[in-house]
């Protein structure tokens, strides 16, 4: 669902939405995690969707998985990730835990731990920049 903000002023302060663009989400009538800042436009058409990126094999077959990481801008070993993800063409979507600090403490309570970067691929949790197992869940060859 897609709202007009020039129209509805009032979703803004009820949310404490400050910034723009910024997407909502819902689970059922109660407002779930509220994601500020710019973002490539197939970002928010796959989160809406659900499916976050595509990796292909061989040349027919397609599996899709759901990817996140979390992370900070001043996060040497997070950046390394992200542009590994960026470099074998896999769509991410990144949390910065630095400003979100519901989603921190949702990635501390998951992992255990603090330290970022930390990858979410459909479920399995993976911190730091573990490559041969990144590669293995998401099937990189």
């Amino acid at each position: 669902m897609a709202v007009d903000v020039s129209k509805t002023f009032d979703i803004h302060q009820q949310y404490g939405i400050t910034t723009a663009p910024v997407l909502l989400e819902f689970k059922g009538d109660q407002p779930g995690q509220i994601i500020k800042g710019c973002h490539e436009p197939y970002f928010f058409k796959s989160f809406v969707e659900n499916v976050l990126f595509s990796v292909t094999h061989n040349h027919d077959e397609k599996k899709t998985k759901r990817v996140v990481v979390y992370s900070t801008p001043t996060c040497p070993h997070c950046n390394t990730l992200k542009n590994y993800l960026k470099e074998q063409k896999v769509q991410f979507r990144d949390i910065d835990v630095s400003r979100d600090q519901k989603m921190a403490q949702e990635m501390v309570k998951r992992s255990g731990q603090q330290g970022v970067p930390q990858i979410d691929i459909n479920g399995h949790l993976i911190v730091g920049f573990n490559k041969p197992k990144i590669d293995e869940l998401l099937e990189i060859k």
